[in-house]
């Protein structure tokens, strides 16, 4: 495993017969579900593969009775300063791959679990404050209710592949409530962090491009 200079992960490796087997099931169980949603699709295979695998990992991260390391269940971690998650410059880390940019770490900040460090002159950890989920599960469980599936238009993924997104980034001051939030499947989460808006007319989201044209096609929860 490596990371090209460009931001991509490169994996590369042999599997034995078993596990290689194991693997390609998977992958096609993932592929083959996200092909039932009926959502258009121009990636080539090995887009689509790459984000099975993704999916899978972060499945498998969410379940319960998972080996803990540290006291703590292994999942995706982001440390990144205050500067950052405002949208200004700053620096944002993951455990494994180092910096990253900041619309990575606002994506990740989005619908996570947070923890407070105050650092010293030295960054030496002054103190840190208890883990917060940022969205509880009562309040993703009324948002699931409401949108059902992934709300960028044209996408029919399901709930368990969605992040919460908050339309306004409780960063920059947005509540915390279902009337900022709407689902996201990861991948267009991705997007509407890095190259698209997204904006709350009477409870509809209405996403625009980068020059400010709009998006069509969301027919609204079903």
């Amino acid at each position: 495993m490596s990371l090209i200079p460009s931001g991509v992960v490169r994996l590369d490796g042999r599997l034995d017969t078993q596990t290689g087997e194991c693997v390609m099931t998977a992958l096609a169980a993932v592929l083959d579900a996200d092909a039932r949603t009926g959502t258009a699709d121009d990636r080539v295979p090995s887009q689509r593969r790459a984000d099975a695998l993704g999916e899978i990992c972060r499945q498998w991260l969410d379940l319960g009775g998972r080996p803990r390391i540290g006291g703590e269940r292994p999942h995706i971690t982001v440390t990144v300063d205050l500067d950052t998650l405002k949208g200004r410059l700053g620096t944002a880390e993951l455990d494994h791959l180092g910096p990253v940019g900041g619309s990575v770490a606002r994506q990740l900040a989005c619908d996570a679990t947070i923890s407070r460090v105050v650092l010293g002159s030295r960054s030496e950890p002054l103190d840190v404050g208890r883990r917060t989920s940022v969205i509880s599960t009562a309040m993703r469980r009324a948002v699931v209710i409401r949108d059902r599936r992934c709300r960028f238009p044209g996408c029919d993924r399901p709930h368990p592949w969605c992040d919460a997104h908050h339309v306004v980034h409780w960063a920059d001051g947005g509540v915390t409530a279902v009337s900022n939030l709407i689902l996201l499947c990861r991948r267009h989460h991705r997007l509407v962090h890095d190259s698209f808006g997204v904006r709350l007319i009477d409870g509809r989201p209405v996403f625009t491009r980068r020059d400010g044209s709009v998006l069509t096609e969301d027919r609204g929860p079903p």
